[in-house]
């Protein structure tokens, strides 16, 4: 019986340690995922996708802008040379054609920026300048100096 009781003491302490490794183990379980990421990484993740997007939308865009535009060129072109070489008739289907975006930007994607696929004709717009410090776009007009 003495040999009996000495055995349930040898798995009673081994039952306990047991139990208090586990009990250990399970209060420590690790942190759920989000807060194991930084907001730090989380918004370079994010900028980083829609520069991808951009990128890849802008392997279908850009193409067809170039084509526009060129088809454009040959229209203004056919204008001039028909109207006599009237340049207010070739000039406003030219400038439609040719200014305007040809590559799509994380700005664009995220609507901070309107795409222009036909462009304006530079009396009518305001030139966009980036202001790089603040990755916001400032309106200047086409009269004012860039310096």
């Amino acid at each position: 019986m003495t040999s009996f009781l000495s055995f349930l003491t040898r798995v009673d302490r081994k039952l306990v340690a047991g139990a208090v490794v586990l009990a250990a183990c399970l209060a420590g379980s690790p942190a759920p995922a989000e807060e194991l990421v930084s907001e730090e990484t989380k918004e370079t993740a994010s900028q980083g996708g829609m520069g991808a997007a951009a990128g890849l939308t802008s392997v279908v865009y850009a193409p067809v802008k170039v084509a526009y535009a060129a088809g454009g060129s040959i229209v203004a072109g056919l204008a001039y040379v028909l109207s006599g070489g009237d340049k207010d008739v070739a000039k406003p289907i030219f400038d439609a054609s040719v200014r305007g975006d040809y590559v799509v930007t994380p700005q664009h994607m995220s609507g901070e920026r309107d795409l222009e696929f036909v462009g304006r004709p530079r009396s009518d717009q305001a030139l966009r300048t980036p202001d790089v410090s603040a990755n916001k776009v400032q309106k200047q007009s086409a009269g004012e100096s860039w310096e």
